[in-house]
């Protein structure tokens, strides 16, 4: 794998950015001052779901009424935005953004996808027109070669969509659409600029999973499995050039405990991880050349 590693710091959204979106705000009412809510009772503040912890909840804000409210999810709308994996965006059909950003955006992301059958990305800008459109396909395929398997085997269908080309134009117009069936669904879009390091990724790079699964067996021997979320776990050794050792420390030094996406080929989809960095290594073994490895743990 001959192509930098690449990383993207997601870039907030700020509700001034949301230009437009299909998918309505209107999850619960909002909180009033003049209702009083029972116990298990939820209403919407400042874009996100609370719950009321306590009866008789009258008059209490949930911003300055910790012991009477607890929080439970951003809002539908927001939760493609939140930066976790886990919270999914829904709506039926369709899903669609157009979003404002002032700063330049290199690279796009749609990450843990369901029931996506293709996204459309846009870019236009008021001075200068259209400046990128691109549509990807995100049908289902085969999970196998063969005849047999095209025709009648299982169907796997990408659960990310990446792109990497985007013009970079301040104050331009993102507009990203997703089209799928009604159970259309989408965990995390990210938007951001790529910074890149090394020579590239070498080749043993190794992939797996952390299964949080429940497996406990009891003084009878039964054996008990309760099924659970997981994260993509990838541990990548590169060759940096000395040039780029010390640009690369104060790098990652600025990424620590940040959720990123990195991505060290688009060939493999378990090579594309979004998460943190776990641990992270550099050895000078030459005058010219330094060997790093890096170890990655994704969020669920």
């Amino acid at each position: 794998m001959s192509t930098p590693l690449k990383v993207i710091k997601p870039l907030e959204i700020a509700p001034a950015m949301m230009i437009s979106t299909n998918v309505p705000d209107a999850d619960y009412a909002e909180w009033s001052a003049g209702t009083t809510y029972g116990l298990g009772d939820r209403a919407v503040f400042e874009s996100t779901v609370w719950e009321s912890a306590q009866a008789d909840n009258l008059n209490n804000s949930p911003a300055a009424s910790p012991i009477y409210w607890l929080e439970v999810s951003p809002i539908n709308r927001w939760k493609a935005f939140d930066t976790s994996n886990s919270t999914q965006t829904a709506q039926a059909g369709s899903i669609a953004y157009t979003l404002r950003p002032a700063t330049p955006v290199t690279a796009f992301a749609a990450l843990n996808l369901t029931g996506a059958s293709s996204l459309r990305v846009e870019v236009t800008h008021a001075t200068y027109g259209v400046l990128y459109d691109q549509t990807i396909s995100l049908a289902a395929l085969p999970a196998s070669v063969g005849w047999w398997e095209f025709f009648l085997g299982d169907r796997q269908a990408p659960t990310q969509a990446i792109l990497l080309d985007l013009p970079g134009m301040p104050n331009a117009d993102i507009t990203m659409t997703l089209t799928g069936t009604a159970d259309l669904a989408v965990g995390v879009l990210l938007l951001g600029q790529i910074k890149q390091f090394s020579e590239g990724v070498r080749y043993g790079a190794r992939l797996g999973i952390q299964d949080f699964s429940r497996k406990e067996t009891n003084d009878f021997g039964d054996t008990i499995l309760v099924r659970r979320a997981f994260a993509r776990r990838a541990a990548f050794d590169l060759l940096l050039p000395a040039a780029q050792v010390d640009p690369t420390l104060r790098l990652l030094a600025d990424l620590r405990a940040t959720p990123c996406l990195w991505v060290a080929s688009q060939l493999y989809e378990g090579t594309v991880v979004f998460g943190f960095y776990k641990e992270f290594d550099v050895l000078i073994s030459y005058p010219l050349y330094s060997d790093c490895s890096l170890e990655i743990e994704g969020l669920t």
